[in-house]
């Protein structure tokens, strides 16, 4: 009787064990209710993102506003030179200019007269020529920097230029009397013609011309738009090595390439 008592009691009395366990179902139940409503608060915050990464990335390109892997150029008194992480609007008519070599990568050589100096040089006085007509003007390089091949294709690529001309020196050492300007385009007559363009506006100014040809090389094969690689005397040819360090001669040689440039725009 007595035990029967007892057992009944035990049974229908809470005990602290039941309560503590009572306690750990409430703690949990307060626990997953708090991150749900963590992880509701983190679902608004991304699903906020979403809707300004839309609006900026989608909206913006179909607004014309989108700029080629958020690069471009920055101005640096007297014109646009390439920059990277800047992102602003780009002009109408871009025409990037590439100086052959640079840095290590001298060019050819001959008597001390680096390709690489001369081809900065007459680049400098183009683009300065053409920023005078209006013409944004993007450089691959503008100082003895080594720039790659890959690269130099890249920014005329990135800023959807609508022109790209290449500037380098010649040589031909089995026959030094050789010299005159040349150019080369890569399949397309638009590459053809700018460089003919070019070889008429230098001839006019007095400069003596070779030919235009198609061929392989990197820059003017891996750009989107019409490019010539202009190839503007020869370092190898004494005579014409000495009136290439004179700035007067540089100076002809630029507006040529910049009078090419501008009729290649005219014809549209």
């Amino acid at each position: 009787m007595g035990r029967g008592v007892k057992k009944r009691q035990a049974a229908g009395a809470p005990l602290p064990q039941r309560r503590k366990k009572r306690g750990v179902r409430l703690a949990v139940a307060y626990a997953l209710q708090v991150l749900f409503a963590l992880l509701a608060v983190l679902l608004v915050a991304l699903l906020i993102c979403g809707v300004l990464y839309v609006r900026e990335h989608i909206f913006s390109k179909s607004n014309g506003e989108d700029q080629p892997n958020g690069e471009n150029f920055t101005d640096t008194g007297g014109g646009a030179a390439w920059s990277n992480p800047a992102t602003e609007a780009i002009e109408a008519y871009v025409v990037v200019l590439d100086a052959g070599h640079g840095g290590v990568q001298s060019g050819c050589e001959f008597d001390g007269v680096l390709e690489k100096d001369i081809t900065l040089a007459v680049t400098m006085l183009a683009a300065e020529k053409l920023r005078a007509e209006g013409v944004t003007v993007i450089l691959t390089r503008e100082d003895d920097t080594d720039v790659s091949l890959d690269e130099r294709c890249r920014i005329a690529n990135n800023v959807g230029a609508d022109l790209f001309v290449s500037i380098h020196c010649n040589s031909y050492t089995e026959d030094t009397s050789v010299s005159g300007f040349e150019g080369y385009y890569h399949n397309g007559t638009k590459g053809q013609r700018l460089a003919e363009y070019i070889l008429a506006a230098a001839n006019a100014l007095g400069v003596k011309t070779r030919h235009v040809k198609d061929a392989n090389y990197q820059v003017i094969r891996d750009t989107t738009m019409p490019a010539a690689l202009m190839e503007i005397g020869f370092l190898s040819n004494p005579a014409e090595r000495a009136r290439l360090q004179t700035e007067d001669y540089q100076t002809t040689i630029a507006q040529a390439i910049a009078d090419g440039v501008l009729a290649m725009k005219a014809a549209g």
